[in-house]
């Protein structure tokens, strides 16, 4: 029987999917396609040197040693993945789209690692043998069933699971652009707080580090911005938008060294952790919350 927290989860999702779908048609599935589109981008953004200054990579390391077995969960071309291979002896990565996939393979040769192993398709789809650490980082907002994907997360753990999410909404710094161009704010998306009600529901009482995190985008011009910014904004590609969206993102970004970047320096986000198969009655207990870092916003 699904919970108020689940059910509140999914209407969240999937109201925004639906909102997605109005606005860009095929869009809202976020199928394979979707993130074969954006494979490249995202590996350029999200590399395994970059990895290493994440909070969340520093959490992984100290839950793992030489002889752990771990999935990555929506691994994308595989930033953690890759940052922790050389330190456990297995890693699983975990995607729906091929084009990520076949990045995180490239760059496992490039380093010599031959103990990563890509398995295609959505969580709900494919079947992984039980490890030692299973995690996921920003994914399962996007995923409407909330409740069986951290059920499944917790299930394929032996040890540990763990989640990684955004502990603040970029709706709220975006939120002046998405009005200007759709005349009202954005439907609500699920937070990291909702993502906690739903594993208390699954009787998992979960651990909870705020921390910061440096925010990595850099774009070279405010044409490159707005390109990406369009994508965020699920507007059309059409020469008035551009125009319009460069007019307006020339007074948005800030100047960072010899590139540009988002107003916020750094963004807080929340590492959600939990000894896995090991639940207990929901609504028993408290969850801790503890903050590794005080915000500089």
């Amino acid at each position: 029987m699904t919970g108020p927290a689940a059910a509140r989860w999914h209407n969240l999702v999937q109201g925004r999917l639906d909102e997605m779908e109005r606005l860009q048609p095929g869009r809202g599935a976020l199928g394979p396609a979707f993130w074969d589109a954006r494979a490249t981008r995202f590996a350029s953004r999200m590399s395994v040197a970059s990895a290493a200054g994440d909070p969340f990579y520093r959490r992984l390391r100290r839950a793992t040693r030489r002889r752990s077995t771990v999935v990555d969960v929506g691994s994308g071309p595989g930033r953690f993945t890759l940052g922790l291979a050389p330190h456990v002896a297995s890693v699983v990565a975990v995607d729906p789209s091929g084009r990520m996939l076949d990045l995180c393979r490239r760059q496992a040769r490039g380093l010599g690692l031959d103990n990563v192993t890509c398995v295609q398709g959505r969580w709900d789809e494919v079947e992984v043998a039980a490890v030692d650490v299973a995690f996921s980082s920003y994914v399962v907002t996007l995923v409407a069933d909330g409740a069986g994907f951290l059920a499944k997360l917790d299930a394929a753990a032996t040890d540990r699971a763990f989640l990684y999410l955004g502990a603040y909404t970029a709706d709220a710094v975006l939120d002046p652009l998405w009005r200007h161009f759709h005349g009202s704010s954005r439907q609500p998306g699920a937070t990291y707080l909702d993502a906690v009600g739903v594993l208390r529901e699954l009787g998992i009482r979960p651990e909870i580090e705020i921390v910061e995190v440096a925010s990595r985008v850099r774009y070279k011009t405010v044409a490159e911005a707005a390109k990406e910014y369009r994508d965020q904004l699920c507007l059309p590609d059409t020469a008035e938008v551009r125009r319009e969206l460069r007019g307006l993102l020339s007074h948005w970004l800030v100047p960072r060294g010899d590139l540009l970047g988002a107003p916020l320096k750094s963004v807080p986000a929340a590492i959600i952790s939990w000894p896995a198969g090991r639940r207990r009655p929901a609504g028993a207990g408290r969850t801790g919350l503890t903050t590794r870092s005080p915000l500089n916003l």
